[in-house]
């Protein structure tokens, strides 16, 4: 089954790097559309907030997270290597202004170095994260790239506008 026909049936498994107030929110939404959704997150708080089912996140209701946490459909984890069994990748990392006023992509970097280590054939990679225009292309493609494996042959590779509310 392709990456059309899993979203079509809605057995296509998420992922979504970084659970704040992006990550978190599309998360949710994805589990209530009836998707498996695994949340990536390097603070162990908020994935034992979630897994707990609750939520840090004043726009996300704790019921809507208990009731995807409890039909199985959310889940939260740091460990990236699970990275690998997911068929959408959504990364929602922050991007922080340095004082020079131009966005601190360390956290893209990482995201997007974990993605690497685990991309495979048939994935899609969205960037969400708020940055300046060409960075998917620019910086997201190349990284995903050293592996041999090529955007829009074999795997996807897209950027999503930022938004608080998916």
């Amino acid at each position: 089954m392709n990456l059309k026909q899993k979203i079509d049936a809605r057995t296509a498994r998420i992922g979504v790097i970084g659970l704040g107030y992006v990550g978190l929110p599309l998360a949710v939404e994805f589990a209530k559309e009836g998707f498996d959704v695994t949340g990536f997150d390097v603070d162990t708080s908020k994935v034992a907030e979630i897994n707990g089912g609750r939520s840090y996140i004043g726009d996300v209701k704790t019921t809507d997270v208990a009731s995807a946490v409890n039909a199985g459909k959310l889940r939260a984890t740091t460990d990236m290597s699970h990275l690998h069994d997911m068929d959408a990748v959504d990364i929602c990392v922050p991007t922080p202004l340095r004082k020079t006023r131009d966005p601190d992509l360390s956290y893209v970097v990482q995201a997007v170095d974990a993605v690497k280590a685990r991309l495979r054939p048939g994935q899609l990679v969205i960037l969400e994260s708020t940055t300046y225009p060409g960075t998917t292309e620019e910086v997201v493609q190349p990284a995903l790239q050293e592996g041999g494996l090529r955007a829009g042959v074999d795997f996807h590779l897209a950027f999503s506008p930022e938004r608080v509310d998916p």
